[in-house]
């Protein structure tokens, strides 16, 4: 007597079916958990929160060493910020401007953040507040006095000089073809 055998394709679709089952499971959540993390990022990004709490009437040493720490951390990233703007001079695109302006207001909560989480904005400072503290709060103001001063200058930029640019870039266009010359005198402007 012999016994039935199966076929090789038989005896395996069950193992077959269960690691196909188990690579779509980790597929599945692989993606889902890429999907979370970016839009975590995204709202974190656009919804900065101070970094710790309130700093107290009485200023310790290590308050004014958290501050000055961010502080400095928001110069940086407004230094980042203002000169990732010379992009937005060689083109016209729509997607980097609003990059840019997205940029521009993280940057802003971020520094509305610090202000508030040390005392920066809170007006009137208390009478024998540290001098590392009122230093810093005029640093602070004045972090958004180039932010403010460097965007309306910005925006005058796009919105008077880019179009007499081109302009100029037409007119010199017409210049080169009727002198036999061709080329954009000033590069990428339209």
């Amino acid at each position: 007597m012999s016994l039935p055998t199966k076929h090789p394709a038989q005896e395996f679709r069950q193992y077959r079916r269960l690691v196909s089952w188990t690579i779509l499971s980790l597929i599945a959540l692989g993606s889902s958990y890429l999907l979370l993390s970016v839009g975590v990022n995204l709202y974190r990004r656009r919804h900065a929160l101070p970094a710790g709490a309130q700093v107290s009437a009485q200023v310790s040493d290590a308050d004014v060493s958290s501050c000055f720490g961010e502080l400095r951390d928001v110069a940086v990233a407004l230094r980042k910020y203002l000169e990732r703007s010379h992009h937005l001079l060689a083109n016209d695109d729509a997607d980097e401007l609003q990059r840019w302006a997205d940029e521009g207001a993280v940057w802003r909560a971020q520094w509305v953040g610090l202000g508030q989480r040390c005392r920066f904005a809170a007006g009137p400072r208390p009478i024998g507040a540290r001098k590392e503290m009122e230093a810093m709060a005029a640093a602070h103001e004045e972090l958004g006095n180039i932010q403010t001063t460097y965007t309306e200058s910005l925006k005058r930029f796009a919105k008077d000089l880019v179009p007499r640019l081109g302009r100029l870039d037409k007119r010199l266009t017409k210049l080169g073809e009727a002198i036999g010359t061709t080329g954009s005198p000033s590069g990428d402007w339209k």
